[in-house]
């Protein structure tokens, strides 16, 4: 009987100690009064846009990358004019692709987390100004 009550106890611990780690977390999204052209990440983090947000940034600036990380059967069918072709899994084999480290790249992919995990990959690899869009209806929706 004493051996089920530790075993609960503990598990409940591990739970609290677990969840714990969820809280806390900052949003890096930008506000209204915040520019887009200003970079907003540091070295640890990209900034997650809006479509609109990074339709003005890559409008606005002709060295701006539109990087589509989904795969390439989702690419054939539809994407943005303009845009690299990278998928996440390839992306950091073919870094080279890309221009120097301080480049305006807005990453993007079907629902968001491949995206996040491209981005992480880039600001992991140096780069500085990396902006995540998220999907790809959203640049759609602007």
């Amino acid at each position: 009987m004493l051996k089920k009550y530790i075993i609960i106890i503990t598990l409940i611990l591990m739970s609290i100690t677990m969840l714990s780690g969820c809280t806390g977390a900052e949003s890096n999204a930008l506000t209204e009064s915040d520019s887009p052209s200003e970079p907003l990440n540091n070295a640890l983090v990209s900034t997650v846009i809006s479509g609109a947000e990074a339709s003005k940034l890559y409008e606005g600036n002709d060295s701006a990358i539109l990087l589509d990380v989904r795969n390439q059967d989702e690419f054939d069918t539809h994407h943005i004019e303009g845009s690299i072709h990278i998928p996440y899994t390839e992306l950091e084999s073919r870094l080279s692709e890309l221009p120097d480290k301080d480049a305006i790249i807005i990453v993007f992919c079907r629902a968001g987390r491949r995206s996040a995990i491209a981005a992480s990959i880039l600001v992991e690899n140096g780069y500085t100004n990396v902006y995540d869009m998220q999907e790809i209806t959203n640049w759609d929706n602007n």
